[in-house]
């Protein structure tokens, strides 16, 4: 017969369970360190950040209310369209009086050439 065999301890499972020990440790200690460290000082500056996109939110919004509206623009276009058609019209009425000024001008011109002459 053969003696008996001693049990054989397998290390892996003991070190596992040691090292998540320490890691345990390690995020125990480090959240005590921490927990309460410029916890104010950060609470303020995200404040002020929050105030300074509030009021920048709100200029914006200010802008936007004073740009013109689909509605502003379509009047704005119809009467440009408006205008241009008068414009159309002036140009021919101005037109129509610089040939009659042509006109006038010759005849005014053959009066004076007439009187000039002494009527010869």
């Amino acid at each position: 017969m053969t003696p008996p065999q001693p049990p054989v301890f397998d290390l892996g499972p003991a070190l596992a369970l040691v090292l998540a020990a320490l890691n345990i440790v390690n995020i125990l200690y480090t959240w005590w360190r921490t927990r309460d460290q410029n916890v104010e000082t950060r609470f303020k500056a995200g404040s002020e950040r929050m105030d300074r996109l509030d009021q920048r939110l709100a200029s914006v919004e200010q802008t936007l209310r004073a740009q013109p509206t689909k509605e502003d623009m379509h009047m704005l276009h119809l009467t440009l369209k408006e205008m241009q058609g008068e414009m159309k019209t002036m140009a021919a009425v101005i037109e129509g009086n610089n040939k009659i000024m042509e006109r006038l001008e010759t005849v005014v011109q053959r009066h004076e050439s007439h009187l000039l002459e002494g009527g010869k």
